[in-house]
């Protein structure tokens, strides 16, 4: 009988924040449920003393050692092309994970001499890359990456963002300003902040933190509900009082190559969306929009009817369901493909 997989999921933040919760915390248990797997995220690297030169190992969220076949890297500050380099002559498989265009980021240049990850030097040493959206594959081809690229959508819960908003006045989203484009800010500026006083509305900002504030860029404090960041399982927590999600995204290539997240989470929450955008992969969100005021300000005035509210509210949490679905059958489908191509070398 052949022995399960086993993968560990290398995570640069706490397995429940946002990126982590769907691209390592619930594609691991989903696999360790499907295909008796061991897979678990971890955030725990080898000290110095522990390192015997072998195989690496990690520890699972339990405290146990584990040894695994596979190891799968988001961009993780302290991993270095040294580990690369011994997980290969151990017969370890590397594998790099990405939902973001890093590259393309308007502050990358800045970002890595503040805040080096050291990706560059072990990125394309790797056997394979994961990354979330077509675009994002081309764009890690264009790069001259020779290994096997697949796309594994995020793998939502299409249930578990499930609540019971109402119709209301609190206007908002789930935003890490950090990053964020400065168009996309802009954005929001322009096309929400004007809309507060006139149609009585209150904007709700889940992320607010040491990465930046809406109250910071100008916005008046009694129309703000600024709330910090939480992990995927407190988000609708978060969320609570909200009744219209607000999203602004520019055209930037960043933005290109990002996933519908933000109108995932919320849609999924039952909460209907003004989608301002003109960004491709928005094309199919319900309530997107053109990022003009006249067509934010219609569509806002809109849900503030109750039974244009409800309609909306449905075809939100289907659409989002239908999307959670999609892409953890396509996830899935990759990471066992993947699976099969590194370890039959």
């Amino acid at each position: 009988m052949t022995a399960p997989v086993s993968v560990a999921y290398l995570c640069p933040r706490n397995p429940l924040m946002g990126g982590e919760y769907y691209r390592a915390t619930r594609p691991a248990a989903l696999a360790a449920w499907k295909w008796n797997w061991e897979a678990y995220p971890t955030a725990t690297l080898l000290t110095e003393a522990d390192n015997d030169g072998g195989r690496l190992s990690f520890t699972t969220p339990r405290g146990d050692p584990f040894t695994p076949d596979i190891i799968i890297v988001r961009p993780v500050r302290e991993w270095t092309r040294e580990w690369t380099e011994q997980a290969h002559a151990a017969g370890q498989m590397v594998v790099a994970d990405l939902d973001d265009d890093l590259w393309s980021h308007e502050r990358y240049d800045e970002l890595a001499v503040t805040d080096p990850d050291h990706y560059n030097e072990w990125f394309f040493e790797t056997d394979a890359v994961l990354v979330s959206t077509r675009p994002l594959a081309r764009r890690v081809r264009e790069l001259g990456h020779r290994s096997p690229v697949k796309v594994a959508p995020n793998c939502f819960d299409p249930w578990g963002l499930n609540g019971s908003p109402k119709p209301g006045h609190t206007i908002g989203t789930r935003l890490w300003m950090g990053g964020r484009m400065e168009d996309d800010l802009r954005l929001y500026d322009e096309l929400y902040l004007p809309l507060l006083e006139p149609l009585a509305l209150s904007f709700l900002h889940v992320g607010a933190g040491e990465q930046g504030r809406f109250i910071d860029r100008g916005w008046p404090e009694e129309r703000l509900i600024e709330r910090r960041t939480v992990v995927i399982p407190l988000l609708a927590q978060a969320l609570e009082g909200l009744n219209v999600g607000a999203i602004a995204m520019a055209e930037h290539a960043y933005n290109s190559a990002k996933t519908q997240t933000h109108a995932i989470e919320l849609a999924s929450l039952g909460v209907p969306l003004v989608a301002a955008t003109s960004v491709e992969h928005y094309r199919d969100v319900p309530g997107r929009v053109d990022p003009t005021p006249e067509a934010v300000e219609s569509r806002l005035r809109d849900l503030l009817d109750p039974y244009v509210w409800l309609r909306e509210s449905d075809r939100a949490r289907r659409w989002s369901r239908q999307v959670a679905l999609r892409a953890e059958t396509r996830h899935l489908e990759s990471l066992l493909s993947l699976s099969h191509v590194l370890l039959s070398r």
